[in-house]
């Protein structure tokens, strides 16, 4: 016997893809969306000197990083899930993604629930190689703003 899956179990997993696809593209749109809204404030900020402008700035980016961090950490979820189904194992039809949050990974050879954990999100070169520079920037207009 083969490991031919059945027309539900197919479905089951291009409905698992599908999510995955939406969080991936909605966490790209938040990066997109965030860089017109900081290259505004921090360069009104710098225009006016206005440290208030280039801290919304700055507050922006820590919005728009924990609502990517939402999305990343769904879209692992999901990507656990899949892999699990993937596998023949756990209901068909079954999108409860949430079951992977923080709790240790049965098989020893897949990592991929382990990744669901906020530090793992948080520290992913995804949102820490994107949004610190970012803010760092902002903090560097804040210093420039400060001088007269």
């Amino acid at each position: 016997m083969g490991n031919k899956l059945s027309d539900d179990r197919r479905l089951h997993l291009e409905q698992l893809q599908s999510a995955i696809a939406r969080m991936a593209y909605a966490s790209s749109r938040a990066k997109t969306w965030l860089l017109p809204v900081a290259t505004a404030t921090y360069g009104y900020a710098l225009a006016n000197h206005d440290t208030r402008v280039a801290g919304l700035g700055i507050a922006a980016v820590c919005l728009f990083a924990f609502l990517d961090a939402r999305y990343l950490r769904e879209e692992r979820a999901f990507r656990a899930l899949f892999s699990r189904a993937s596998r023949g194992r756990g209901r068909v039809y079954d999108m409860n993604s949430r079951a992977f949050y923080g709790k240790p990974n049965d098989d020893k050879k897949d990592r991929r629930e382990e990744n669901c954990r906020w530090r793992k999100i948080i520290w992913s070169w995804s949102l820490a190689g994107f949004y610190l520079p970012v803010a760092a920037v902002g903090v560097i207009v804040i210093a420039l703003t400060l001088i007269p």
